[in-house]
This record gives structure tokens, sequence and C-alpha cells, in this order.
């Protein structure tokens, strides 16, 4: 089973989100890769894809290249949830990274999920309860917002925080970046209302 590859991209088909990787062997190899890792690829230097092999039937397989290790362990998770393929996790993670799932996991957000296309309510329902049990939880860094082992999903406080961005129309993204630039020691603090204020100021200059 193929988990990474480096070399070169020699062709890039956005149409059909395929990058050609050239090894330094001269073996190419065709991946499929959705926009966000399209846009993090950059002909000119050596690129690293690690890659979730997929078997589709007797003769038939596809990899399916990422940026980074943590978008295949996404995949990997979101694969193994009933009713999930391959085409609706690729199209998850296109739409949101895997510090922005966690987030969504862990304030149970239906609303955010099914913005997705193709996603419907009873099948983000279904993700968010099983993606909740494959979190864990890391002390080392609480506010961390990311997927697989030894990580976890951010602090009550800023979780509390980020619902009500969310809540108050700003997007996933935006609340993520929002959080991440609160001082520490009000983090520590954990007065959701201050936090709030804090993020908010933040967010005003997009106004």
């Amino acid at each position: 089973m193929i988990g990474s590859l480096r070399g070169y991209v020699t062709h890039l088909d956005r149409s059909r989100g395929h990058a050609l990787l050239e090894l330094a062997s001269g073996i190419g190899y065709r991946v499929s890769v959705n926009d966000r890792t399209m846009n993090q690829i950059d002909p000119s230097s050596e690129t690293l894809l690690y890659t979730y092999h997929q078997f589709i039937r007797e003769g038939e397989q596809k990899l399916i290249g990422f940026a980074t290790r943590d978008e295949v362990v996404a995949l990997e998770t979101l694969v193994a949830t009933p009713k999930v393929g391959p085409s609706m996790a690729l199209s998850i993670l296109n739409t949101y990274g895997p510090s922005e799932l966690a987030i969504i996991v862990a304030n149970a957000d239906v609303d955010a999920l099914v913005e997705v296309n193709g996603v419907g309510k009873t099948t983000a329902q279904r993700v968010l309860v099983e993606m909740k049990d494959k979190l864990m939880v890391d002390l080392s860094d609480p506010n961390v917002a990311r997927l697989g082992g030894g990580t976890s999903v951010v602090s009550d406080a800023v979780a509390d925080v980020t619902n009500a961005l969310l809540s108050l129309g700003y997007t996933a993204a935006d609340a993520k970046a929002a959080v991440k630039l609160l001082p520490d020691d009000l983090v520590d603090e954990g007065d959701t209302g201050t936090l709030l204020k804090e993020a908010l100021k933040v967010m005003e200059p997009s106004f």
C-alpha cells in the first residue's frame, strides 16, 4: 500500500482533479487531489503528497493525495463512517480542513456539515456521532483542533466562543482564525463572555 509520494508535479488537470507526480526513478503516478491540495501544489518545487490508496474493484484502484497527513487520517475516519464513501469524504475535506472539521464535530454543528454538497442532515448527524469517538485529548495543547491520535478539540470556553461566532453567521474558517488569535491568558481564565468580546474585535476589520 502506498502511503506517500515525493517528486515533481509535471501536469495538473484541474478540471478532473488529477496531478501527475513524477518520482526520481522516472515513474509517474496519477494522483487524485481536491481543490484545497491542488492550490498548494507548486510545480516548480519538489512535492510531497500523503496518499490514501483506494481499491475500487478488482483491477481498479486510485491514489488520493493530500498535502498533510492529518487530511489522510480525516479521510480514513470519514470513510469508516457508514454511508460515507471516498467521494463524499473528499467533498467534506474540500470544504473543511481537519481542524475546522474537528471544531464542527466538537460543537455537533449539523448546519455546517449540510453546507457540503451531497451531505444531507441524516448523514451529517451520523458523521458527527461517528467522528466524535475518534477524537482524543492532548492536555499539552488543549486548544488544538485536529483529527487523529493524540489530538484534541478545543477547550470548553473556546468551543463556546466558536459556536457563538458560527451562530452569528461567521464561517467555520473565520471563527477558527479568530479564536486562534485569542490571548493565552484569557483562554486560561475560561471566561466565555470576555473571550467572545475579544473574538468579535478580531472579526470587526472584516466588515
